[in-house]
């Protein structure tokens, strides 16, 4: 289960909690013929330990191979569906672009975990999904909301 902490200095906290059962889902999406997912599973089970430290999981896993543009991708759109009904805590995924190839898409998704206090934790940690989508708040809080900065 993850719990959210008061933000410190602007930045929110996720806390998965020891000793329970924590749901984890990795989504898992490739455009090719390459549907050997469990090739993963030693690294997903390895960045779920480097982040939270050792726990007990859940592990769902949310395969499909589809275009990361398709906004009726079956699996996505199931995840979606699991975190919104408060069944997952934690998304593991290769990479941020696994997530999405299309923006309005990718924040969708995090806009729901977020919602939901989802954290989602990529493999990847130079294309961490978390890091791409607290730079786009903060672009979007720079330049589009209430900022007295313009375009001329």
């Amino acid at each position: 289960m993850i719990y959210i902490l008061p933000k410190t200095k602007g930045v929110l906290i996720y806390m998965v909690i020891a000793g329970t059962i924590n749901r984890v889902a990795f989504y898992c999406r490739v455009n090719h013929r390459d549907r050997d997912y469990e090739k993963y599973l030693d690294d997903v089970m390895r960045r779920l330990e480097e982040e939270y430290g050792k726990q007990k999981w859940d592990l769902q896993i949310f395969f499909e191979e589809a275009s990361g543009a398709d906004p009726n991708r079956k699996e996505f759109n199931r995840l979606k569906a699991e975190i919104a009904a408060k069944k997952i805590d934690v998304v593991v995924t290769m990479r941020a672009a696994t997530i999405a190839r299309n923006w309005g898409q990718f924040m969708e998704f995090m806009l729901i975990c977020s919602k939901k206090n989802v954290e989602v934790v990529c493999i990847d940690k130079v294309e961490d999904a978390q890091a791409v989508f607290r730079r786009i708040q903060e672009f979007q809080k720079r330049f589009f909301e209430g900022s007295d900065v313009t375009c001329e």
